[in-house]
């Protein structure tokens, strides 16, 4: 396939048979309920879940990630992950070969003690991929026999199959329930629920210190040993958008309060996120002050961004707060859509959102017709789709920046703004747009 056929793959000629079937079938599907968000039938075009591996593993320092996988699991982590494989980083792939579609489960005993040798985790999670997970492989039981007092091993859903890529950290924070020490009643405290590195966990504590509210903990914390007491008097505060299934796990089993509050991403989240959260402890403060003095500080980004027409399409689960940030920042956002959405866990988001058209589970194929009418000034998507919206004129944006980046509470305002403006300087230092090296594949090494 040439690059123009690859272009083309993803964007079918106006009148096509393809685009005027999707657009006459349509696929949609109002959902019900206060916030409309209309739900259509698509897959999501992302990584799979193996890819919170790279993040996960720097986050608790005394695990280990085995994943059982093919070849292609491991293809996927060596070039995702490579800059990482010199340091003997702590994740690795069992790989299942052809005679091992003959056993009725695979034996990982002489691989887990190696692993034990050679790393000493306190934890090991095994993760399954797609192939394991059509054979049927019982994973929980594996992880059952595999398991130690001294070093549990637990099991993770990570396949592609059913998770969306950051939902797999959901995954992670559901194993480690059980071994969250139970706050007695009237211990009442704040635990932040997600994953971020320990700058970033710092300002989180220190700020909350500051406001006068109690700190628990992060679930999770660095070390597998160190997880937070979580109980009936226990405020969960999710500082990621993709932690409803281990919030609802916790508010369940041990009563605790979640906490219903904008995630803290650009000043007017960040503002509402603290004001929220010291409610919950009986604290009035106001930081509107604050918050105009975090928009003075990216009021150059905001103005480059301000009237700009935004579409982002689904990837990481972080569209909704995203997309809330740009709305708020004045870009006019033309669509979100997201995998999945959670009516409950992301009400704030939702109501902030009033006005743009939300959709969940988009159908592709109509985003790409929507995109080629509506011509947006920004496009935030996946890598896998980027390049052939960057061949047809696009500014794009990938998704999965966000997630690798500092963008929680003050300190990272002026990163976040910077992410979305930075395609825009970008391009503005570029040559003009020339056709024929993205449509007709002309490079050098071809001659």
């Amino acid at each position: 396939m040439t690059a123009r056929d690859a272009v083309y793959a993803f964007f079918p000629a106006t009148g096509s048979a393809v685009g005027n079937d999707f657009r006459r079938k349509n696929f949609m599907m109002q959902v019900p309920g206060e916030f409309p968000i209309i739900k259509e039938d698509n897959v999501t075009h992302s990584f799979c879940g193996l890819a919170c591996v790279g993040w996960m593993y720097q986050k608790i320092k005394d695990s280990f990630f085995l994943i059982l996988g093919t070849h292609t699991c491991a293809h996927f982590l060596q070039n995702a992950l490579g800059m990482m494989i010199f340091a003997k980083p702590r994740f690795g792939i069992a790989l299942i070969e052809e005679g091992d579609l003959a056993k009725h489960e695979p034996g990982l005993e002489d691989i887990v003690a190696e692993i034990k040798a050679d790393h000493h985790p306190s934890v090991i999670f095994l993760l399954s991929s797609c192939t394991p997970e059509v054979m049927k492989v019982d994973f929980k039981g594996l992880a059952h026999h595999l398991s130690t007092p001294e070093v549990p091993v637990l099991f993770v859903p990570a396949s592609g199959l059913v998770y969306n890529f950051t939902q797999a950290e959901d995954s992670v924070l559901h194993s480690l329930v059980p071994y969250c020490p139970e706050a007695p009643a009237g211990k009442k405290n704040v635990v932040f629920l997600g994953s971020v590195n320990d700058v970033t966990a710092d300002d989180l504590r220190a700020e909350a210190e500051e406001l006068g509210i109690p700190v628990g903990g992060f679930l999770p914390e660095s070390r597998f040993d160190r997880m937070p007491a979580i109980g009936p008097d226990t405020v969960l505060a999710p500082i990621q958008p993709y932690l409803s299934r281990v919030a609802v796990k916790l508010a369940r089993e041990r009563g605790a309060r979640v906490l219903n509050s904008l995630f803290p991403f650009g000043p007017d989240g960040t503002r509402v996120f603290w004001e929220d959260l010291a409610k919950e402890f009986g604290i009035q403060v106001d930081l509107r002050d604050r918050e105009k003095a975090a928009w003075e500080k990216i009021r150059q980004q905001t103005e480059l961004l301000r009237g700009k027409k935004v579409f982002l399409t689904a990837d990481t689960m972080m569209e909704l707060p995203l997309a809330r940030f740009l709305k708020s920042a004045g870009a006019d956002v033309v669509e979100c859509s997201s995998a999945y959405i959670n009516k409950k866990f992301h009400s704030r988001e939702l109501e902030a959102l009033e006005g743009v058209r939300v959709v969940e589970q988009p159908n592709f194929h109509r985003q790409l017709e929507d995109i080629k009418r509506d011509r947006p000034d920004l496009i935030v998507t996946s890598l896998m789709t980027a390049n052939p919206f960057v061949g047809h004129g696009f500014i794009v944006k990938w998704s999965m920046e966000f997630t690798l980046m500092s963008i929680h509470s003050w300190s990272g305002v002026f990163t976040l703004a910077n992410l979305f403006v930075s395609p825009f300087n970008r391009r503005s230092k570029l040559p003009a747009f020339d056709e024929t090296v993205w449509l007709e594949g002309v490079m050098p090494s071809a001659e």
